[in-house]
């Protein structure tokens, strides 16, 4: 979500839409669908790897209507049919779960694409800073986690190289890139440690946006 700057207002930001989408019916839902097509319109090469990344996951949706069209009470849409029937309220239920994944997918995609590695860490250190009162080392957290999650973009595009197609429609071996990527993070996060380098930079300045944007969504949170 490219509106804040503050990269902590950034993820803060999400975490809230998170928690908003999960409550929402079609008419909230469709209100968040609006700055995300903003955002699809601005950066569409982004928008396309997103896409990519929600291919994958067509299985876990299927899974989703699945569940949704024949074990959720209500109205059969096909009587005929008996127990087997889907009902109106599962399909309306599905529908907006899957809908709801892919806003939440969306804008987690924006925010890891759009965010560079370092501004990624530095807001993630910031929100977890109140832990060293309970003796959490927030900083070495924040790289470990920031590290990893740098990978999901990197995935993307890997899958995608001239020459690798073939090799990544094998599922072993995405796996195999994705344990390697993560085990590289792992590695530059103990090699800070063993240097005592640590050193992550504070982020941005807040602005208006900053403040308002989280500001009206835990509002919508609380209110709605």
């Amino acid at each position: 979500m490219p509106v804040p700057v503050n990269s902590a207002s950034r993820i803060l930001s999400l975490a809230l839409l998170t928690l908003i989408v999960n409550s929402q019916g079609w008419s909230g839902l469709l209100l968040l669908t609006v700055p995300l097509g903003i955002l699809y319109f601005q950066f569409p090469h982004h928008g396309r790897q997103i896409l990519l990344l929600t291919r994958k996951l067509r299985w876990f949706f299927v899974s989703i209507v699945i569940l949704y069209f024949w074990f959720y009470p209500g109205t059969d849409i096909l009587p005929y049919l008996g127990r087997f029937s889907p009902t109106a309220e599962g399909i309306n239920q599905a529908a907006l779960r899957i809908s709801s994944l892919l806003v939440v997918i969306s804008y987690s995609g924006f925010l890891l694409l759009l965010t560079p590695r370092d501004d990624l860490v530095s807001g993630i250190q910031f929100l977890l800073s109140p832990l060293r009162f309970i003796g959490i080392d927030s900083q070495r957290f924040a790289l470990r986690l920031g590290l990893v999650l740098s990978i999901v973009p990197q995935m993307t595009e890997q899958q995608h190289l001239p020459g690798e197609k073939k090799k990544i429609k094998n599922i072993s071996a995405l796996i195999d890139r994705a344990a390697d990527m993560i085990k590289s993070a792992s590695e530059q996060a103990n090699n800070f440690e063993l240097n005592d380098t640590v050193n992550i930079k504070q982020p941005s300045r807040l602005g208006s946006a900053d403040i308002l944007v989280p500001l009206f969504l835990l509002i919508w949170l609380i209110c709605f």
